[in-house]
């Protein structure tokens, strides 16, 4: 008996999962960070630490591939102020860090101010062997997962994805 209660599970188990793609639903909190009307944005890469140019990391690489990956997205406008993503990597020794973040508009009811403010973010640390490759590879790990939260609380406006 347990062994056909254990294939029932086997079999209705994968049902009750949703499907790959399926609609998350968008909190108040997710638009409030990353709702933004599909609008395209800047892109601003920190200067790096001499420890990261030894291991042979350079400003232009995360550029490149960043603004590659955005303009993918078709989320990229050259000279564009705010909204914004920015990364930072910091090469400290062995160690890494990196800190993606999306700044936007935003209005302060009380003081009646509005001012650019970082409101998403994405970070890691870690070791990095003296390897640039594997740094570049977590910096575009981060787009990436930016890329796919802004375009899913935006997907209304920006057209359905995949």
């Amino acid at each position: 008996m347990r062994h056909i209660a254990f294939l029932a599970m086997i079999v209705v188990a994968p049902l009750m999962v949703a499907p790959a793609g399926a609609a998350e639903k968008v909190s108040d909190a997710d638009r409030f960070q990353l709702w933004h009307d599909c609008e395209p944005m800047g892109l601003v890469v920190e200067n790096l630490h001499k420890d990261a140019v030894d291991i042979g990391l350079t400003k232009d690489t995360i550029t490149v591939a960043a603004r590659s990956r955005l303009r993918s997205a078709r989320l990229y406008q050259a000279g564009r102020g705010v909204p914004f993503l920015a990364i930072s990597v910091n090469i400290v020794g062995a160690a890494h860090g990196i800190l993606v973040t999306y700044s936007k508009w935003v209005h302060d009811r009380a003081s009646g101010l509005s001012r650019g403010a970082s409101l998403w973010d994405s970070a890691s640390t870690g070791t990095h062997g003296g390897d640039p490759h594997y740094v570049l590879s977590s910096v575009n790990q981060h787009v990436d997962r930016f890329i796919d939260e802004y375009l899913r609380v935006n997907e209304a406006v920006c057209g359905k994805s995949g």
